[in-house]
């Protein structure tokens, strides 16, 4: 049974929680270099955005999701999250660069792949399940609905445009998440209990060895982490060396 095929009664009996936390950069992080100078699409220079740092060590797009290990069962949605099933989610060409950076997919959801610049972008995915090139002219939107998930987030190129770059996490499930530009995320409605959730930015993969509270992710940037009924369960701030960042 797929997760959009839930029955609503079946979902209203569990009780539910939030998860939420902060991932900032300890050390120095050098600014983002210039890919390619002003004038292209009619933006400004484009940026590396491999490695996002605020002024406080504020970590963005680092990938959060539930990964439940074989003994676990799956975790059912919220109510809510039924209410979006078949609402799209975008990412954009908008001056020569993928928006955003990484997009989180749930697969009860079509992605629309669209083309705000004036000339022609293709969109090159290259999953372990699929691989999909779809060429986007100016304007036009090509619109995919992803059957299955993919472990770890999928890249996303342009032929046409080398430096751009992009990343999906493509998950069965609602409870995914990726860091805002402040380093914080919230994953809402969350079924209560003790699930495997895995950790992963672009740089470096898998976050191994990371403390979350008064656990370590593993090798492939995991760990549990019990969600309480009706609360918050706040990470507070998750430390993250500059020098793993490389």
């Amino acid at each position: 049974m797929t997760a959009a095929a839930i029955p609503l009664a079946q979902a209203q009996a569990a009780e539910w929680g939030t998860l939420t936390g902060k991932f900032v950069v300890q050390g120095k992080v050098l600014p983002p270099a210039v890919q390619f100078p002003a004038g292209v699409c009619g933006g400004g220079p484009i940026l590396d955005e491999t490695l996002l740092v605020g002024p406080k060590g504020e970590l963005k797009n680092v990938a959060i999701w539930i990964a439940p290990n074989r003994d676990e069962i799956a975790p059912l949605p919220h109510p809510d999250y039924q209410k979006l099933v078949g609402a799209p989610i975008f990412l954009d060409n908008l001056a020569c660069v993928f928006v955003p950076r990484l997009q989180v997919i749930w697969t009860a959801r079509p992605v629309h792949f669209r083309n705000r610049d004036p000339i022609a972008h293709n969109y090159r995915i290259d999953g372990f399940n699929k691989t999909i090139n779809a060429l986007v002219t100016p304007g036009v939107v090509q619109i995919h609905t992803f059957e299955d998930q993919e472990p770890v987030p999928m890249p996303v190129s342009c032929s046409i445009h080398p430096w751009m770059r992009s990343w999906l996490l493509i998950r069965d499930s609602p409870y995914a998440a990726a860091t805002a530009a402040d380093g914080t995320f919230t994953i809402e409605n969350l079924p209560a209990g003790t699930w495997t959730f895995a950790f992963w930015h672009e740089p470096n993969g898998y976050l191994t060895g990371l403390k979350i509270g008064e656990v370590t992710t593993n090798r492939r940037g995991q760990c549990q982490i019990t969600i309480e009924p009706d609360k918050v369960t706040d990470l507070g701030e998750i430390l993250v060396q500059a020098k793993h960042l490389k």
